[in-house]
């Protein structure tokens, strides 16, 4: 399959959201990916084939940092490298646009992303206890940092 990675639209948002719905437990609503999408300090690249979007990745930005709050593939899709794929794209956004570390929290349980962030090249660097809810569980701490 080719997938394409680009920055979301506003005709994206539906196929966003069932994807975030049917993966998260406690799931961002519509007005979360449209304040996004149409932000100057914030992105979402998505990863489509043709008009079906596989799985996308939110960026705020507060240069030099940025931070990852959301990345998604959709279940049927997983085990393919998009996952990986929007990582290495949005790096390269990033790092073009002056960015020079990457943070995220990812849940204690979560191991497939844990391990896609490590081999990506992100580090542990602390925990917040009881960060997620829904259930309850504590978040690890994690940056990238850009090479020069």
């Amino acid at each position: 399959m080719a997938f394409t990675y680009r920055y979301a639209t506003e005709s994206d948002v539906d196929a966003i959201v069932a994807i975030e719905e049917a993966a998260m437990s406690a799931p961002w609503n519509r007005d979360n990916y449209l304040e996004a999408i149409n932000s100057e300090h914030a992105f979402i690249l998505v990863a489509a084939e043709a008009d079906v979007i596989a799985g996308f990745a939110v960026f705020y930005l507060t240069p030099p940092e940025s931070e990852l709050p959301d990345i998604v593939v959709s279940e049927k899709y997983r085990g393919q490298g998009i996952g990986r794929a929007l990582l290495s794209e949005s790096i390269a956004l990033l790092k073009a646009q002056g960015i020079d570390t990457i943070f995220l929290e990812v849940r204690v349980s979560n191991t497939p992303a844990r391990t896609l962030y490590t081999h990506t090249g992100f580090v542990e660097i602390g925990k917040r206890k009881y960060f997620y809810s829904n259930p309850i569980e504590d978040a690890i701490c994690m940056s990238y940092r850009m090479e020069e």
